[in-house]
């Protein structure tokens, strides 16, 4: 049974020999009534205030729940953009060693054909110059075979012309 503050100020008791004093029974019933009106009043406002709080409280649930989805949705893009940007640098970075490794391959290799080209020139001027010194040897070799018999050829001239003094100096005493 729910007792309201009607209920007891409304109470009335049986009168018996050696009862209590009516009007006083009545005056606290009237007493306690009040009393549980205003604890009444206080627990309805009590409750009004719960109901407020617990909207409060659930509305900051509720925006404590955005902001968490929403930190949590910006935290996974982040990482997302952060992977993605991971990636691409991977990607880039691994294109650029691809890169330089195909200009090391290409220097390396045009460094090879130039030092193959180099050595290759460098043998056929080594041939043209043994060629040159073979060509310079046998003419000098002709040169000093002409010297040779230049000099035969001089020296017999020169026999000649000193016997032919010779003679002359001879007929020239002979005459006289």
């Amino acid at each position: 049974m729910h007792i309201t503050p009607e209920m007891i100020r409304e109470q009335r008791f049986r009168v018996k020999l050696s009862g209590f004093d009516r009007e006083e029974v009545t005056n606290f019933l009237l007493g306690v009534a009040e009393d549980m009106e205003e604890v009444m009043e206080e627990n309805s406002l009590l409750k009004s205030e719960l109901e407020t709080m617990r909207g409060k409280q659930r509305d900051l649930e509720d925006i404590f729940l955005s902001a968490k989805q929403f930190s949590d949705e910006k935290k996974r893009a982040a990482e997302q953009e952060s992977a993605t940007a991971l990636a691409e640098a991977r990607n880039t970075a691994a294109a650029m060693l691809a890169e330089s490794q195909q200009k090391i391959d290409e220097a390396e290799q045009r460094g090879r054909e130039i030092e193959e080209d180099s050595r290759a020139r460098a043998r056929e001027i080594i041939e043209a110059s043994e060629q040159a010194k073979g060509a310079l040897d046998k003419e000098i070799l002709e040169l000093k075979v002409k010297r040779m018999n230049l000099f035969a050829e001089l020296k017999s001239l020169m026999d000649s012309y000193q016997n032919w003094l010779k003679e002359m100096e001879n007929v020239d005493q002979a005459r006289g």
